[in-house]
């Protein structure tokens, strides 16, 4: 076991953004990709002297004894990546947020507000973009370092911290440096227990896009991602991720997750689609332990369970199904339907149908 140090660190988070649209493009061949992606950030974060606390999926906790490597090493990691010939063009993108401070050591790494600080920033940034605390800012921004420069964001309010914090980005030379707004506090994810994401995506849609003229099936898509988006935000979901025509959220409770895909089910049937369309969609959920990077593998399961089901069916892994064992739906039932061949992928996934009574489509 390597020794972590103590005193003041810089707590280094990271993911992968828009994770959604990597899983779904590169279906099966996405282990591969994540893989890759480990080895690389893992070779610059030893170079500069950052040790590994943890690795969740896509994710990384890293800690440097100095907010100097710190920043050095998020600069060469984004570089490394940035150059890197993925598969297939899939341009993998990393937010990263980090912060310094002094947490309290633990058996197996850190606790303390610190580590929590560092996450949540992390969770604010967009794919590419390095944010910093002001904390580390003000160690690091009198310092010259070769490639690299601050630019000062504003105060932020961050999820359940009652003071707002300075965020400054990391100005990267030879990299994109102009990016969207970062997350609001109630888009930040909650990082602790058990979570469930529920993916919807749409039936027909990529006929309908060689069917309908161009500018049809583009307002038709942008109804479509703003009916399933709003709903699922105004039903408690976080961090709702879009692609095309498929829409993801993740919920702190696994009922709360069934009732909005059911709802999401409702609602495709009964909205009034322009040009008399019809489309469909089906929903997969999956449930597991919440944390930055978690969304990565969860939402492989998601396109899993998407790609079996037909439209008008919500598919539940065993892990969601079992959370909801004892929960009251209503009228909704939940059966086991077994290994279900998936459509664009190959091989089966074992699955779970939450049943709506009456029609979907």
């Amino acid at each position: 076991m390597i020794e972590l140090p103590s005193g003041t660190v810089t707590l280094l988070f990271t993911d992968i953004a828009q994770s959604t649209e990597l899983v779904k493009r590169l279906r099966e061949h996405y282990g591969e990709v994540l893989s890759t992606h480990r080895a690389l950030l893992r070779a610059v974060f030893t170079e500069y002297g950052g040790m590994e606390v943890d690795t969740q999926g896509d994710a990384f906790f890293i800690v440097f004894g100095r907010a100097r490597d710190a920043v050095e090493a998020a600069a060469g990691a984004q570089r490394t990546l940035a150059k890197h010939p993925w598969r297939d063009g899939a341009a993998v993108a990393i937010r990263m947020g980090m912060h310094t401070g002094e947490p309290q050591r633990a058996q197996h790494g850190y606790t303390g507000l610190a580590v929590h600080r560092a996450s949540r920033i992390c969770t604010m940034a967009n794919g590419g973009q390095v944010l910093l605390s002001g904390a580390t800012a003000g160690i690091v921004e009198d310092e010259e370092i070769a490639g690299i420069a601050l630019r000062d964001l504003g105060e932020y309010r961050l999820k359940d911290f009652d003071r707002p914090e300075r965020i400054v980005q990391l100005v990267i030379d030879g990299l994109p440096n102009e990016f969207p707004p970062l997350s609001a506090e109630d888009q930040q994810l909650p990082l602790t227990g058990t979570v469930t994401i529920v993916m919807a995506e749409g039936r027909r849609m990529m006929r309908l896009m060689t069917e309908l003229p161009r500018e049809h099936f583009w307002a038709l898509i942008q109804e479509y991602q703003r009916l399933l988006s709003r709903l699922f935000e105004e039903m408690g979901g976080r961090g709702v991720e879009i692609y095309g025509d498929s829409v993801a959220a993740a919920f702190a409770t696994a009922r709360e997750a069934a009732l909005a895909a059911a709802a999401a089910q409702r609602a495709v049937a009964a909205h009034e689609w322009p040009y008399s369309i019809h489309p469909g969609i089906s929903v997969g959920l999956h449930s597991g332990e919440a944390g930055i990077g978690w969304l990565g593998p969860a939402m492989t399961r998601c396109v899993e369970l998407c790609d079996a089901a037909e439209s008008g069916q919500v598919f539940l892994s065993q892990a969601t199904a079992s959370l909801l064992a004892d929960e009251n739906l209503g009228e909704l039932v939940i059966r086991e339907v077994g290994e279900r061949e998936m459509r664009h992928i190959r091989g089966a996934v074992r699955a779970y149908e939450l049943v709506l009574p009456g029609p979907t489509e």
